[in-house]
Order: structure tokens, then sequence, then C-alpha cells
């Protein structure tokens, strides 16, 4: 599927049995997912679809599962209605939160606000990594396995190109045994960027209202999310590294950790602005 015909043929059938009548609006697709706009009884929805096959990669019942976990450790995240695989499309509805993204607010913010803000980051954070899960890996595979070799997994499933999927893999190899010191396997979010944070304002000021984007959640280690956080402008300060830090001491080899976790990030994100190049350069002369 890919024409935008389809995926609105699909979307109106989906919703009529979840939700009833609804307006429905096309928001974007590539030739195997979209995401839409739903309208019902005055309640907003996002639809996201996706063909059978793009799985694992992309798979949204692991998405649900991960955002039902984070809920229950009180991280706010949208309500969902239904998910599901009929063996040829993928389904996720939830409603639609109301807010603005964190690249939005943030530059509009005062000092105290800004550091309200940052502290609410920090404690979300700490709530995701509180989920505590049985081993390394995909949140729908059997327990075992280290955490490099789940790295390693990561890899596999997440960088396209034969030759940056080599040079993750070697750069892995080569600093394997900074990650062999014990560590817990936690839920983890993996894309927690600027516009995966929405907040809004409430009587008592300003509220992180969700955290959005679970597709890639993966049970990893803690550090994964706050090294690809500090290595996206404007996503963490000193109070959020304050918060964070009394709940999270950085243990010994955390710099070296995370320059792998953000070249894996840069690798997997396969742009080709002038910053990017730059910033995947440097950590590849720092790491290989």
């Amino acid at each position: 599927m890919g024409a935008a015909h389809d995926w609105l043929g699909a979307a109106r059938e989906l919703v009529a049995r979840d939700v009833g009548r609804a307006d429905v609006e096309l928001l974007q697709s590539t030739d195997d997912h979209a995401v839409l706009r739903v309208r019902a009884d005055g309640t907003g929805y996002v639809l996201k679809l996706a063909s059978s096959e793009a799985r694992p990669a992309l798979d949204y019942t692991r998405t649900a599962t991960a955002q039902r976990l984070a809920e229950a450790a009180g991280v706010p995240v949208a309500r969902i209605v239904a998910a599901g695989d009929d063996g040829e499309l993928q389904h996720l509805l939830q409603e639609h939160v109301d807010g603005a993204e964190w690249r939005e607010v943030r530059p509009r913010l005062g000092a105290a606000e800004l550091a309200t803000a940052s502290a609410c980051i920090a404690r979300a954070v700490l709530r995701i990594q509180s989920v505590a899960l049985p081993s390394f890996g995909g949140l729908d595979e059997p327990p075992g396995g280290t955490l490099v070799d789940a790295l390693h997994s990561r890899i596999a499933l997440r960088v396209r190109g034969e030759d940056r999927r080599e040079l993750a893999h070697s750069v892995l190899e080569r600093h394997a045994g900074r990650f062999t010191e014990p560590a817990r396997p936690t839920l983890t979010h993996d894309d927690l960027h600027h516009a995966n944070l929405l907040f809004r304002r409430a009587a008592d000021g300003l509220r992180l209202a969700a955290v959005l984007d679970w597709d890639k959640a993966w049970a990893g280690p803690a550090e994964s999310d706050v090294a690809r956080m500090a290595f996206w402008d404007d996503m963490t300060d000193p109070v959020f590294w304050s918060v964070y830090r009394r709940s999270e001491p950085a243990a010994d080899g955390w710099a070296e950790r995370a320059s792998v976790h953000q070249l894996l990030w840069c690798l997997e994100y396969d742009v080709r602005t002038p910053r990017h190049e730059r910033d995947t350069a440097a950590l590849v002369a720092r790491l290989a």
C-alpha cells in the first residue's frame, strides 16, 4: 500500500469499527506506513497504519505494549483505543493529545519555567527507566542474551545500508568491554527528541502532557535514552542532569558508552545535512 486513497480506505474501515462515524484526514505517508488524523463525536484521534511486512522494524503491537508499560509507571502517554495486525495491515489508534512540542515551547520560557520543564522531563525519563524488564532485547523477544548481543540486534534492525551497519557493528565490538559491567534492562524509548515531548499549560503551570512515538521502544540500558538526549540540542541542561543524577549517578565508563550510543543513533538516522555528517564523522574519529 502506498497511494493516499488506499490508506484512507483502510483507515475509514478501521475507524468505523472502533469509534464509529468519523472524519479522516491523511497527514503523511510512505510506501509502507501512514499517519492520519481522525475526528469523531468531538474527540480527536491519531491513527497509524503500516504494512504487516514492515515488522519487526515497525510493530504497532509492540508500540502499544511499550506505551502501556510507561503509562503504568506514571508517564503521560496518549490513550490507546485499538491496536492490532490482520496479517496485511497493522494499526494503532490513540487519542490525540493537546499540547505543543518541546522545540516550540522551550524558546519561549523564562529561567524559572525552563527549570520546571527540565525537571519534568528528567522525572519522566526516570519513570520510564523504573520499568524493569527481564533481559535486554525486543519487548516481544524471549529472555536471554547480553547487552552487547541486544545492541548488535538493534544495529541489524535499525541501521540501513551495509557500510553503515558494518561500521556500527565494528565500533560496538571494539568497545564491547565497556558494556560488560552489570546494567539493568529497563524500558527504553530511544527516540526522545523535541517533537516527541508535548507540553501544555495547566492551572498550576507548565506540564508535560505526553511522551509520544514509542515505535522504537525496547528493553535497553538506562544510559541509551539519556546519551541520545545529551546529543540533541536543548534536550538536557544542568537542571535536567541535577534531577536525573540524584537517582541515576553516572557509572564508570559512561562517557565512552554514551559516545557509542550516540554514534549508533547517527548511523541509524541517515540524513545528509552538513551538521549531521560533521557530528557523525567526529564520533567515528573518536571511536573507530
